[in-house]
């Protein structure tokens, strides 16, 4: 998956190599769509598996979260270097005579350069990964010994307990409990992410500058939101934790519908899309954990299926957003304007009403496996 990623990522961020000013959209979709396939794959092989190791290296639940939280804290360092690389690249341009104030073609070699730096870096840090870090070897057709400090009173050891293989967790109810929660908190984090820069540039009409800070901010905050998950995990549960970082999505959602932030306002709401993306994706990612308890064998099924869910439900997300544009023919128009400030208001706050009703289904029947013989 690392490899797949290293040799495609920096062709999808430049330009492309056989085309000219007269090539036609289809032929530049053509070259681009192969590199683009192989990094999807690449990334989604690096991530399940990487998911997978969770509930691996530790079986305790509080150690879950602790480790969902650590990993999450690490994705928001690496996502903080990128936009502080991309403020520090676009800082660098203005000094160039050609220099706009909005994206445009001048800006490719920025992301360019941008997508080298972030191969460079990822390539360190995953070999330090393979290098570093050891799965434990179990025996076939033998569970892991849960680690102490459980959550919740476990009842008294029983007879051995079969393995569960992926075809059994179609047949469990959890599963899709689990699958739906974590569509929806992917749909609000990745939705948000997605958009937040048109919604800056084309809603709030602010300078290209904000395409960084604003997303840093964003997650400097998720940063230090989940170094609480563990505390707060431990002290109210999994479902009121999540419920939290629901509530302040929606704080955010009624922001944007309400008011048209200014000034040092905006970074209040970027501040609480931060934390609240990273509540509910830390503690949905642990609901995951729990989801699979000793069941690690077929971990990466379940991490797998979860991802697919969610690519999925991204992508026609993305597909119906677009579709509804009222500028089918320029890159923004004046009615624009409200086009992204409502697809900010309904990526969070809509699919949040749709996360909590799947919230409230697991707070009346539980996560739990029916182990069968």
């Amino acid at each position: 998956g690392t490899t797949c990623v290293l040799v495609s990522f920096p062709f999808v961020f430049s330009p492309c190599l056989a085309c000219r000013e007269s090539t036609p959209q289809w032929a530049a979709f053509i070259y681009y769509l192969p590199f683009i396939i192989i990094f999807q794959f690449g990334w989604a092989a690096t991530q399940v598996s990487h998911l997978a190791l969770i509930p691996e290296l530790v079986s305790s639940d509080h150690g879950k979260v602790e480790l969902t939280a650590f990993r999450y804290a690490f994705t928001v360092m690496a996502n903080i270097i990128v936009y502080g690389l991309t403020w520090l690249l676009l800082n660098f341009q203005t000094d160039q005579p050609n220099h706009m104030e909005h994206l445009g073609p001048q800006d490719i070699p920025v992301f360019r350069n941008l997508a080298l730096i972030v191969v460079g870096l990822g390539a360190v840090f995953s070999l330090i990964f393979h290098l570093g870090t050891k799965e434990k070897p179990y025996p076939p057709g033998v569970l892991p010994e849960p680690e102490s400090t459980p959550l919740l009173h476990k009842e008294p050891p029983g007879p051995p307990r079969p393995l569960l293989l992926w075809k059994d967790w179609l047949l469990e109810p959890s599963f899709y409990q689990v699958a739906v929660l974590y569509m929806a908190t992917r749909l609000i984090v990745n939705l948000s992410q997605t958009y937040i820069a048109m919604y800056l540039t084309n809603s709030l009409l602010l300078s290209k500058k904000y395409i960084a800070t604003i997303p840093l901010v964003m997650y400097v905050s998720g940063f230090l939101s989940s170094f609480l998950m563990k505390p707060v995990n431990k002290w109210i549960g999994r479902n009121l934790t999540y419920f939290m970082g629901i509530l302040v999505v929606l704080a955010f959602a009624s922001w944007v519908a309400v008011a048209r932030p200014i000034g040092d306002e905006i970074y209040g709401l970027a501040v609480l899309l931060g934390a609240g993306s990273a509540t509910i994706l830390v503690t949905s990612l642990s609901m995951t954990a729990d989801l699979i308890g000793t069941n690690t064998h077929s971990s990466a099924f379940v991490y797998g299926a979860m991802s697919f869910t969610d690519k999925m439900a991204n992508g026609l997300a993305v597909m119906v957003i677009q579709n509804l544009h009222p500028c089918p023919t320029e890159l923004c128009c004046p009615a624009c304007v409200d086009f992204y400030r409502w697809v900010m208001v309904l990526v969070t706050g809509g699919i949040a009403i749709a996360a909590v009703t799947t919230l409230c289904c697991i707070m009346v029947w539980p996560i739990q496996i029916r182990y069968r013989e």
